[in-house]
């Protein structure tokens, strides 16, 4: 008979593989940097940590997803890793990135390679992670450098910390498949009026003036 150490490790779940993340204390310093990044690469990278997004659903973004007047970016189910359809609540800076956007638009794609009109490459986020993943305060405390896919770790350990959001909203934020049975049948909604909260606070910490800039101004 097999040991009862044996039946355990069979049974446990599969881990998924850790994603360097920059911690968000560090984050608002991060954002600030990126935007002085040129490049549709730099701004795909940015769109994609304000809104929590997969790399994949920021790359194949197409202008047809955007309902700009209701603040809404809806993914068909074909592009979502879990086949359904999701609605992101867009800050006002996600707003605003996908407008100017609009002034260089070229296709289908809101962030094109402009050489040939399809969409960006996973090397266009990846190689503007790269030039920044130079400077070496941008590496976690484990000394690893950050990737794309760590920041969807940093959003979720602000909203943790942070923030009073309740555990399905977090999910939610995320896109992540309701495991709980029992949430998932009776969670018909999206939260999208509580998701926009959460998205429009994430933003402007994300976006607001890094802590060390900050001048004390005494009497």
């Amino acid at each position: 008979l097999p040991s009862v150490e044996s039946v355990k490790k069979a049974k446990a779940p599969t881990e998924e593989r850790a994603h360097a993340s920059l911690h968000y204390a560090d984050l608002p310093m991060f954002m600030e940097a990126l935007r002085g990044q040129d490049g549709i690469g730099a701004r795909a990278l940015e769109f994609c940590i304000l809104n929590a997004s997969r790399t994949t659903e920021v790359l194949d973004a197409t202008w047809g997803e955007f309902d700009l007047g209701e603040g809404i970016w809806s993914i068909p189910a074909r592009r979502m890793k879990g086949r359904e359809r999701h609605n992101i609540p867009l800050s006002k800076q996600s707003i605003a990135l996908i407008k100017q956007q609009q002034q260089l638009k070229i296709g289908d794609f809101v962030f094109p390679n402009r050489s040939n009109g399809k969409s960006l490459s996973q090397a266009g986020m990846s190689s503007v992670l790269k030039r920044m993943n130079k400077i070496k305060e941008w590496k976690d405390i484990h000394g690893q450098l950050i990737t794309v896919h760590g920041f969807r770790g940093c959003f979720k350990t602000w909203t943790t910390e942070k923030t009073d959001t309740d555990w399905l909203t977090g999910e939610m934020a995320l896109a992540h498949k309701i495991k709980d049975k029992s949430s998932a049948t009776y969670q018909k909604g999206q939260l999208i009026d509580k998701r926009r909260r959460l998205m429009q606070k994430y933003s402007d910490y994300a976006c607001a003036t890094p802590q060390s800039k900050v001048v004390s101004i005494t009497g």
